[in-house]
């Protein structure tokens, strides 16, 4: 019983995950973010990471178990988007809030994933 709540807990951790990948390559055009000089380029690496938490979500949410990496590479990812929103030039406060909180949700979302994982 056990390995089915530690299989749940991670695979909702990896469809959380996915979820907030689809949500930040859509967010620029649902909110309307103005981009500054260009029109891609203060996004790229956001939406670059989007689709490796895409992938690596699929992952989770499919074999939970089976890549006991995905949690620690996940969170450092959730990290990676932080730093990205904070080191953005010219980028208008919409974007900084989104990214804080979607990477907040995805490190909160496998850290405590991994804390399941842990206590088992």
């Amino acid at each position: 019983m056990g390995d089915l709540h530690g299989r749940t807990v991670e695979s909702r951790a990896g469809v959380t995950a996915f979820l907030a990948g689809v949500w930040l390559i859509a967010a620029p055009p649902i909110l309307h973010f103005s981009a500054s000089t260009h029109a891609f380029r203060p996004y790229w690496w956001s939406m670059g990471l989007a689709v490796v938490l895409m992938l690596l979500g699929m992952v989770r949410a499919m074999a939970p178990l089976d890549v006991p990496f995905a949690q620690p590479v996940t969170i450092a990812l959730a990290l990676w988007l932080v730093v990205v929103a904070l080191r953005g030039d010219g980028w208008v406060w919409a974007v900084w809030l989104n990214q804080l909180v979607v990477a907040t949700v995805i490190a909160l979302s496998a850290g405590l994933a991994l804390l399941i994982g842990l206590r088992r």
